[in-house]
């Protein structure tokens, strides 16, 4: 089989065949990048979900260069020229040697044309919403923080301070050594006890998995510190939306000399850094990238650039027309300097900015939602992006 061959068709994705997202509802995914569902009904567990008719036919769909519906999002964007999750995961899957097995995806796949039962060999696992930060990219669904917030904001704007009942569950997961990755998001995982007794279970059964957790790193307790170094392939991504203030009002309660000092403590394992750029901190990507350069440089080409998604006041499409020339030269120079991670997506937020997609009532849903933030956190987004202080 040649994976290669496969990837030319313009459809196949890896992650149908060989990834579990087991998110803090309870149900199965595909992936968390469109929160599809695997199963047919919501009762079926684990390996059923993974074995469903809705999967084998998503997979059926890919093998026969053919675009499963559930997977329309990703083939948007490259039809936009936008890099999409899908080449990204799949090229992960296919070319990082002792990192992610190909042989395993190419196993499944040879599993499923002979219609035997696969199971995930990778999970994306979210035990609860329990988080410390407020980030205005974020929601109440995934940070209990927020969801406390918006419970005293619910009546200024319904639609869109939304609450939920902070969800928490146990994911029950057989550890193997089959297993090839693991994946721990929240919620903050670093300060989510149900993530520390997992890990301890692992380490105990496959210490040699590749164990990628995307954290703040705002906290970093001792008991967490010593279960991670008890890992052979340990990735930590750490999200990093902006240098100083910036990365303090996106990521409210967030503290950015914390985070630098508690990188320290984690440098001996593999970092990647994740930016999720939204218009609060557009302007900065040049600085941030540099921060990362400077003072990372082992990291440099592990440093990636992602657009916000889902929270249409925040979309890159609300910065103004008239601030768009500047920032897009800006951006430009940012790609001479920028690591191999950084550059296919800050060409993403280029060719974002070029489009004629601006829109008026969009915007003033914008000034209104930070308004209320503003006001309800005290802050000030003219203090810290001095380029929206006009508008507000």
């Amino acid at each position: 089989m040649d994976l290669n061959q496969l990837t030319q068709a313009g459809t196949f994705c890896a992650l149908p065949f060989v990834h579990q997202e087991k998110n803090m509802q309870g149900q199965h995914n595909i992936c968390c990048y469109s929160n599809e569902k695997q199963f047919d009904t919501p009762d079926q567990n684990s390996f059923d979900s993974f074995n469903s008719s809705t999967m084998n036919s998503i997979r059926t769909q890919m093998l026969n260069g053919l675009k499963p519906k559930q997977c329309a999002s990703c083939y948007q964007l490259e039809d936009q020229g936008i890099r999409s999750p899908r080449l990204s995961e799949t090229n992960v899957w296919l070319n990082s040697t002792g990192y992610l097995e190909s042989i395993k995806l190419k196993r499944n796949i040879q599993f499923f044309q002979q219609n035997r039962p696969i199971t995930p060999i990778s999970y994306d696992l979210r035990y609860s919403n329990t988080c410390t930060l407020k980030c205005r990219m974020c929601n109440s669904g995934s940070s209990s923080s927020i969801n406390q917030e918006y419970s005293k904001l619910t009546a200024k704007w319904p639609d869109k301070f939304w609450t939920v009942d902070n969800p928490r569950i146990n994911h029950a997961v057989e550890i193997t050594e089959d297993i090839t990755k693991v994946y721990l998001a929240g919620g903050e995982p670093l300060v989510e006890p149900l993530n520390l007794a997992l890990l301890n279970q692992l380490a105990d059964v496959n210490p040699e998995v590749n164990l990628v957790i995307n954290t703040s790193l705002n906290h970093l307790s001792d008991r967490f510190l010593t279960i991670l170094n008890r890992f052979q392939h340990l990735t930590l991504a750490v999200s990093l939306d902006g240098t100083a203030a910036v990365n303090d009002y996106i990521r409210s309660g967030s503290d950015f000399a914390t985070v630098t000092e508690n990188i320290k403590q984690v440098m001996h394992h593999y970092l990647m850094f994740g930016s999720c750029i939204s218009i609060y901190n557009i302007f900065n990507v040049p600085d941030l990238v540099q921060f990362v350069i400077d003072n990372y440089p082992t990291a440099k080409d592990n440093h990636g650039i992602n657009i916000v998604g889902g929270i249409d006041e925040l979309a890159l499409d609300n910065v103004p027309v008239k601030l768009r020339p500047m920032l897009i030269e800006q951006l430009t120079a940012a790609l001479d300097i920028a690591g191999a991670q950084a550059r296919p997506g800050i060409q993403n937020l280029i060719v974002t900015l070029e489009q004629d997609n601006f829109d008026q009532a969009r915007f003033e849903r914008f000034k209104r939602y930070t308004t209320i933030l503003d006001q309800n956190r005290n802050q000030s987004v003219g203090a810290v992006v001095p380029e929206l202080a006009e508008y507000f």
